[in-house]
């Protein structure tokens, strides 16, 4: 009955602009920033395998797990009575990608054809049991509202369209069914890299499908299996694959990382275009889209335009779309939905200032599942979710984003203005930040406008590939004060304010001597004048005090934090709701009606059934 429940549930959540989440004790916020953080420490914990995960939590090893997303879990977690599960519709979602640097892949042909080949709704029913993931043929999904394209070509499962999309570019099958090109040549060979079946089961099963449906078309096709860290270094920064596997989530409101990912500025090592395009006329949409549209209809015309040609170009094919499931023991309260991330996952900031027990408001530590491998705590290298987990807690931003609209709200800069400028006969910008006055290091040091200065000029200096795009249009950046810091930027993109206010502000006296950031590890340097800490020094809500990279990472609560809760705040009248509740949007009333009446239905079909058969069913 539970498996039952849950997956007429998650066919609600798919009810086109419904948005609502089940939550158990959570603590609606109303107004951001707030302070904290609330407990004394936080312990994030690798397990390995989603079993050893799993079996932690059961056993209260941990307090949380986020990223569930096999179908027994789901079920064995929601039957716990010690447990709450959340589950949340997210930017998310998989794909398979092609390396079109060289042959035989830089043929578009081959590429549609092996798109029409990913079987994404046995994909679903087979590893994820129709419960936990949404097959999608859409890179950028109706869920982004009026910047999705619905007419791009799509490639849905279809072998025969496969083979008529190659007999029309001029391939063939020779006598032992193998693929041959118009020279009656062999297709070489053609590898799709996943991780081990040991390290990541269902990605390695997604990988096995999909090489299996490029054999049945006579494609020489081979999977390896290597460890993820390797996974991740061959993709990103050697580009030494053909296909691969993987995920990205946590996407924001706007499509921006269509630029990340097609435009040829960041097809360099560590840019996140791995397949290598480089299309004159996308880059130009892309750019537009990006930088020089200063209203939402020039950036929406742009980004429709430039999906049309990313959907030709079949460099990526996505397969599914996952819901953001968590689970958490009970007397934990405080946590934030986050929309579009969750409760606890990367991204969720704002939770991990606000959670306690329900017994005390303050103290105590909250364990917690890590999720995957962590490469580096580099901040500048990192750009895995697990990592960023860890990352996103102890450096700061100019900006935050409120949890629920994404809208950019003070942080580190408490207001802001925006000045119009002509520069050399062009218009421009002139961002300027007012700091918080009491913002400092975890090393006592003063947080200034000398760090934020330096923090933008070292990123666009040293073309750090992550942060390529939000540097991009800064001229200038001056510092006429401690608390004043002044941006230039070339022309008025809408996105301006949103790009700067969210560049990470790492420290002048750690950083100005590291030469190579990309080898730098300041988890692993000692502090050079704070004894006990590292190198690994933010303005964040909590300090990286102990680790054991490969096992656990212990945070503590930055005394010095300049958003620190002053003293013990009296719940509102919204706070602590314990029994379960449903939130949704006020324009979507009648939706949730809807749902409630589907569930209400269910319901008592389902009592009806247990009284005629007199079973007794727990769930």
């Amino acid at each position: 009955m539970v498996k039952y429940f849950i997956s007429i549930l998650l066919v609600i959540l798919l009810i086109p602009g419904l948005d609502f989440t089940i939550v158990y004790g959570q603590n609606i916020q109303s107004e951001y920033p707030i302070n904290g953080p609330r407990v004394d420490e936080i312990l994030f914990v690798y397990h390995g395998t989603p079993e050893a995960s799993v079996a932690a939590l059961r056993k209260g090893d941990i307090d949380i797990l986020s990223d569930i997303f096999r179908a027994s879990d789901v079920n064995a977690l929601s039957e716990d009575p010690n447990l709450n599960l959340t589950f949340t519709p997210q930017t998310h979602y998989c794909y398979v990608a092609f390396n079109i640097r060289n042959s035989p892949l830089n043929n578009k042909e081959i590429r549609k054809a092996i798109a029409h080949l990913v079987p994404r709704q046995e994909i679903a029913n087979r590893l994820f049991e129709g419960i936990t993931v949404t097959p999608i043929l859409y890179e950028t999904s109706p869920t982004f509202g009026k910047w999705h394209n619905p007419d791009v070509d799509v490639y849905p499962y279809d072998p025969s369209k496969a083979k008529e999309i190659l007999i029309s570019a001029g391939f063939g099958w020779d006598e032992n069914g193998k693929l041959i090109d118009e020279y009656s040549n062999l297709v070489g060979k053609i590898t799709m890299i996943s991780p081990t079946q040991e390290e990541a089961p269902t990605s390695y099963e997604i990988a096995k499908l999909v090489v299996e449906e490029m054999k049945k078309v006579g494609i020489d096709a081979y999977q390896e299996g290597v460890a993820f860290d390797a996974l991740l270094t061959r993709v990103l920064t050697e580009r030494d694959f053909d296909m691969y596997f993987l995920c990205v989530s946590n996407l924001g409101r706007f499509p921006r990382w269509l630029y990340d990912y097609y435009h040829s500025n960041l097809d360099v090592p560590d840019g996140d275009n791995t397949p290598g395009v480089r299309d004159p006329q996308l880059d130009q949409l892309l750019y537009k889209f990006r930088f020089e549209s200063e209203t939402d209809d020039e950036a929406m015309e742009a980004i429709l335009d430039a999906q049309d040609i990313i959907g030709d170009l079949a460099a990526r094919t996505p397969v599914y779309s996952r819901y953001q499931i968590e689970a958490y023991r009970k007397g934990w309260v405080g946590m934030i939905k986050h929309r579009g991330v969750g409760y606890f996952s990367s991204g969720a900031f704002w939770t991990y200032l606000n959670l306690h027990t329900s017994e005390a408001e303050t103290g105590g530590t909250v364990k917690i599942d890590i999720g995957g491998k962590v490469r580096t705590l580099n901040p500048l290298y990192e750009t895995g979710a697990y990592g960023q987990k860890i990352i996103t807690l102890i450096y700061d931003s100019l900006l935050a984003s409120d949890p629920d609209t994404g809208e950019v709200i003070p942080y580190l800069a408490e207001d802001w203005n925006v000045e119009a400028l002509t520069l050399n006969g062009h218009e421009g910008q002139k961002l300027i930040f007012n700091l918080a006055k009491n913002a400092t290091w975890q090393d006592g040091k003063p947080l200034t406008s000398n760090d934020v200065k330096f923090s933008i000029e070292y990123l666009k200096e040293n073309k750090i590939p992550t942060f390529l795009p939000v540097v991009e249009q800064v001229i200038e950046v001056n510092a006429p004060s401690p608390q004043v810091v002044e941006v230039t930027m070339n022309g008025t993109s809408i996105f301006n304010l949103i790009d700067v206010g969210g560049i990470i502000i790492i420290p002048e006296h750690i950083w100005k001597d590291v030469s190579d950031w990309r080898t730098f590890q300041p988890d692993r340097e000692p502090h050079p004048s704070s004894p006990g800490l590292t190198k690994m020094i933010g303005s964040g809500p909590f300090i990286l005090s102990e680790e054991k990279p490969g096992e656990f990472w212990r945070l503590t609560a930055n005394p010095n934090y300049f958003k620190k809760l002053q003293e013990k705040s009296q719940p509102s009248e919204t706070e602590e709701k314990i029994d379960e509740e449903m939130v949704q949007q006020p324009n979507q009333i009648n939706m949730y009606l809807v749902a409630i009446a589907v569930m209400i239905v269910l319901a008592a079909s389902y009592l009806i059934i247990k009284r005629r058969k007199r079973e007794s069913i727990t769930h």
